[in-house]
């Protein structure tokens, strides 16, 4: 019997349809029949995400309606995400609302109808779009620019570093204007034993961005082997290893990376907003020695972009949910208003993209662990000239699976050449699209 790929898939499809129907390990994958009509199913991978939302229903549960509750589902980021696909595409199981990584969302784009509401129009009528940064906003259209999610945080990214090493040599954040400044300070202050920053897959993405472009043109086409910038800015981080000796290879483990920082192996950090609170979890006694600092700028940019974006979530009300309006009404509530996200920055770091958020002063408190800087205050500052992304459906694929576990190492190692990998990317995901 000859097996197709098509109905292969369509095996995987009724097993998962079969599991997701059964509930197993899986919490609140189906609604109970007798749930009250103001409770809402929610999906979220983020524990952080879940405090959050269960907080935000206390705050505006009683202004929402009589009796107003949420029973929140943790899950692990790919498990999450794959059975939310699969209750879109069979209307089995489906949550009301679920969040979802700016990475993943692409995929949700294949099917028609999409699987979740659009709030577009909601969005216009309740005077929110100007609200939201527009860059943040485009993650969760279509082609069309239909907007399908709200995100939860402005994810600028910024250079954290070495504050201590920094001040014992006389190093300020005016000294790495540039790039070339960068390369320049870097070369004075690294050695075999300690170097500017560790080489890692997402820092090709995060500086891409920077320069204004990315995996994907504006029409979600894949351009890895057609925009020079791509090619030139990978060359740019080999260089920092091979030809200036300011870069080493970031260890596979995250516990191991954070030991090559504690010991002083690395001097700084690309990282978003939300990686502050990765320091505090994962490097609680090098409080006061980490400070952050726009990006600096590349010499031939015009525009003299100081940060960049990655990461981000969204979220979505699902097509399949039986209180559309209820759920709006929670994360209209919740989301866009000022109260809502000032409280998620307290308690999750993340700096909001809801502009109307920016001049409350609960967002810029001096934080003891980075020496008393006011890193909302940073986030703030160049988080106003956050790049844009271009959304794709096979942006995961090239995010997951095919940049960072397949070419990357390739190239790292010396294997491939890097003109080659990009090629050969390129050349996988057309063969995907085809």
């Amino acid at each position: 019997m000859t097996v197709t790929v098509r109905s292969f898939r369509g095996f995987v499809l009724a097993l998962m349809v079969l599991v997701l129907a059964s509930g197993l390990g899986f919490a609140g994958a189906q609604r109970e029949a007798a749930a009250p009509d103001a409770e809402l199913d929610i999906w979220t991978f983020v524990d952080t995400h879940a405090r959050w939302f269960r907080e935000m229903a206390d705050v505006f549960g009683p202004e929402i309606a009589p009796g107003f509750a949420v029973d929140v589902s943790v899950v692990a980021y790919s498990e999450m995400h794959d059975r939310l696909l699969v209750s879109l595409q069979t209307g089995i199981g489906a949550p009301d609302i679920s969040d979802v990584e700016q990475g993943r969302f692409g995929a949700f784009l294949r099917d028609r109808p999409i699987g979740f509401v659009d709030l577009t129009e909601r969005l216009e009528q309740g005077g929110h779009l100007d609200d939201i940064v527009a860059s943040r906003l485009s993650l969760y259209q279509d082609a069309e620019g239909r907007a399908y999610g709200i995100e939860h945080a402005l994810t600028p990214v910024v250079l954290y570093y070495r504050a201590d090493v920094f001040d014992e040599h006389g190093i300020t954040p005016d000294d790495l204007q540039t790039w070339d400044d960068f390369i320049r300070v870097g070369m004075d202050l690294s050695d075999d034993t300690r170097k500017m920053f560790a080489l890692e897959a997402g820092y090709l993405t995060i500086l891409l961005r920077q320069r204004g472009t990315g995996w994907f043109d504006e029409h979600g086409r894949i351009q890895a082997d057609t925009d020079p910038i791509i090619l030139d800015t990978l060359e740019w981080l080999l260089a920092m290893r091979d030809d200036y000796g300011i870069a080493g290879e970031r260890a596979d483990e995250d516990a191991a990376h954070y030991a090559a920082l504690r010991e002083g192996r690395y001097l700084t950090q690309l990282g978003a907003d939300w990686f502050a609170g990765f320091f505090k979890d994962n490097l609680p006694e090098m409080e006061g020695m980490w400070r952050a600092m726009p990006l600096p700028v590349w010499p031939d940019d015009p525009e003299r972009r100081n940060t960049s974006v990655f990461g981000g979530t969204g979220a979505t009300i699902t097509r399949f949910s039986e209180r559309i309006d209820l759920a709006w009404s929670f994360l209209e509530a919740s989301m866009l208003s000022v109260e809502g996200n000032v409280r998620r920055f307290e308690l999750t770091n993340l700096f909001p993209p809801y502009i109307p958020a920016w001049d409350d002063e609960r967002l810029y408190q001096a934080d003891p662990y980075f020496d008393g800087q006011v890193l909302g205050r940073l986030f703030a500052e160049v988080g106003a000239n956050a790049p844009k992304q271009n959304q794709a459906v096979n942006l995961t694929m090239v995010h997951s699976t095919l940049w960072p576990e397949n070419y990357w190492l390739d190239v790292l190692d010396g294997r491939m050449e890097p003109r080659t990998a990009l090629e050969r990317l390129a050349s996988d995901v057309r063969a995907r699209e085809d």
